[in-house]
């Protein structure tokens, strides 16, 4: 018998129209869960960020610079830091906050410009009313791996009271 008779005599073809809407439904999918990484973080030559095995890749936040000579937000200078001789090992210096720009633990200028940034991140959250673009309160600090604890304190202090209290560490991926 011919495959016309088993079929009972009508000419089967192909129906193309189903074919396109899965087609286009697994496109519409994928791009849906396709994801770019388009957060730019360029370190600067006085700067050496610490290694580490971690793998998780940086978020869109604002970005704090902490070299060895100054405090950078965004691209944009705040503060010059100074060198202060080591307590513990005479004769070396130690990269530190000017006490005229301190209010107790808390860097007044940087201070100032991190507020700036989280209220204009609220706004933009307010008028876009997507979750997406909401103040999360996250930053991005970049600091030298040779940096002391006590500046790293009052800048992650300073952030938290310009409520900035999720932080991310940027570090270079050791292979």
């Amino acid at each position: 018998m011919s495959k016309k008779a088993r079929r009972g005599g009508v000419d089967a073809e192909l129906n193309i129209n189903s074919m396109m809407d899965m087609m286009t439904i697994i496109l519409v999918f994928l791009l849906k869960s396709y994801s770019t990484q388009d957060v730019s973080i360029a370190a600067s030559d006085d700067l050496q960020l610490p290694t580490s095995s971690a793998g998780k890749a940086p978020e869109l936040a604002v970005n704090l610079v902490v070299a060895k000579n100054q405090i950078v937000v965004d691209g944009v200078p705040v503060l010059n830091l100074t060198v202060k001789p080591d307590e513990d090992n005479p004769g070396v210096e130690l990269p530190a906050v000017p006490d005229d720009e301190k209010r107790g633990q808390s860097i007044t200028k940087l201070y100032d410009r991190l507020l700036e940034k989280a209220e204009a991140a609220k706004a933009l959250g307010e008028q876009s009313g997507q979750a997406d673009f909401e103040f999360k309160g996250r930053i991005l600090l970049q600091v030298d791996r040779t940096m002391p604890f006590s500046v790293l304190r009052e800048v992650m202090y300073t952030a938290g009271q310009a409520q900035f209290g999720e932080f991310k560490f940027v570090v270079y991926k050791s292979e």
